[in-house]
């Protein structure tokens, strides 16, 4: 996935003024296999997203927000 910084830091700053943080949820380790891992690219905003608003309730969400880092990790571009 590529994307230049300057797009990143408006999707980030719009991405922070989302007004509550609350418990949501998150796509368990099996759904972000299927649907997530083979086309990464197509769902760069909504892990963002999950990133900067979503709060874990349970371990299991604590995980699942780990895996969504380490996808957006990989997968992430920048370019000028």
């Amino acid at each position: 996935m590529k994307i230049t910084y300057e797009a990143y830091d408006r999707l980030q700053e719009e991405l922070e003024n989302v007004p509550n943080k609350k418990p949501a949820w998150l796509p368990t380790e099996d759904e972000l296999n299927t649907y997530v891992i083979p086309a990464p690219e197509k769902f760069l905003d909504f892990l963002l997203w999950l990133t900067f608003t979503a709060v874990p309730a349970t371990d299991e969400g604590t995980e699942s927000l780990r895996a969504i880092n380490r996808i957006l990790y990989e997968n992430i571009i920048f370019v000028d």
